[in-house]
């Protein structure tokens, strides 16, 4: 049985629109006395160029043996495995806005990015800690001086 993949599937599309662009390419002004060809002449060639190379696509992904699709249990496992760094720093986004008003901007901050950081990097090393921390201070001083003495806004 044919699955509809990611190949397939835009193939099909450019075809689809292909064929709608020709149909509506026949709305261009035929050519005058001086034109040996007309202005719809170029839009075509381009139309046929992204048809054949559609048709290719197309035809290259029937030749593919497509595997079977897995579980919807391990795909979404999958998913999540493969986004955990993302989500995680989500969490510590949201996280991060609520402790912003209870423990201040200096405390709050300095533990966002320590921790984001050290999910980014991966603190394995004694170089990286002194990286994460000494980034995560410089950070949040310059600026809360930025914006409390050069910008005159106060940070909570």
């Amino acid at each position: 049985m044919l699955t509809l993949t990611k190949d397939r599937a835009l193939a099909l599309a450019l075809l689809l629109i292909v064929a709608v662009m020709w149909i509506e390419s026949g709305d261009i002004r035929p050519p005058t006395s001086w034109q040996p060809y007309g202005s719809a002449l170029f839009p075509r060639i381009l139309l046929v160029v992204i048809g054949l190379l559609s048709l290719m696509i197309l035809v290259r992904s029937l030749l593919v043996k497509v595997p079977e699709p897995a579980g919807t249990k391990q795909l979404i496992t999958e998913w999540f495995q493969n986004r955990r760094i993302i989500l995680a720093l989500f969490l510590l986004f949201g996280l991060y806005a609520a402790l912003l008003p209870v423990v201040g901007y200096i405390a709050a901050t300095i533990g966002f990015l320590v921790a984001s950081l050290a999910l980014l990097m991966g603190v394995n090393t004694q170089r990286k800690w002194i990286i994460n921390l000494t980034l995560s201070f410089a950070l949040t001083i310059v600026i809360y001086v930025i914006f409390r003495h050069g910008l005159n806004i106060w940070l909570p």
